[in-house]
């Protein structure tokens, strides 16, 4: 049941970003119509997703003895991710992803966290879910959760990197040969 939830959301999250699905909402409602359109949908999925862990019978845990290293690399990692999630989007914004549109000279961004990783905000997302692992380690719904986010996380990037040659051609092609994927390049 959590892995069928996490498909929804992904599902969701892949065909909004879309750029036919993205283009046509926002021809119709403009960016601030997609915008809401995209944040609602993706709140419901996620919330699917999340209460499909049925996260009220380990809420206990919360007040129970737990394993502190374990709790303590959970809250570092989540620390990390919440890092470098502002890290990216001080670079891009939403707004600027929801604005990819083919009538006007596209605009790649490299710059800041860009320069390093290709994906930081999907890195950020895999860190916090490995912290969420590590926080609630011995609840294997959290576990498959997480992980089916992460894949889910991977194959989004990936579709983005399809979206992104599209869009941006050979800049991105240089782009993608000097930065790393989800990993800065050693």
């Amino acid at each position: 049941m959590i892995v069928l939830a996490v498909f929804l959301f992904g599902m969701q999250h892949s065909g909004m970003s879309a750029l036919k699905v993205k283009n046509r909402i926002i021809d119709r409602w403009g960016k601030k119509g997609y915008s809401r359109v995209y944040t609602i949908t993706a709140s419901i999925t996620l919330l699917i997703a999340f209460l499909s862990m049925q996260f009220w019978d380990w809420l206990y845990f919360l007040f129970q003895s737990f394993n502190i290293l374990s709790f303590a690399v959970g809250i570092l990692l989540i620390i990390i991710g919440l890092v470098i999630t502002t890290a990216a989007t001080r670079v891009i914004s939403v707004s600027t992803v929801a604005d990819m549109r083919t009538d006007r000279k596209p605009e790649l961004v490299t710059d800041g966290i860009y320069a390093q990783v290709r994906h930081p905000l999907y890195l950020a997302t895999i860190i916090l879910l490995i912290g969420l692992i590590f926080l609630y380690l011995p609840f294997l719904r959290v576990i498959v959760f997480s992980l089916s986010l992460i894949a889910y996380t991977l194959i989004g990037a990936y579709l983005e990197e399809r979206k992104l040659i599209c869009h941006y051609g050979q800049d991105y092609l240089d782009y993608r040969e000097q930065v790393g994927f989800i990993l800065p390049k050693l």
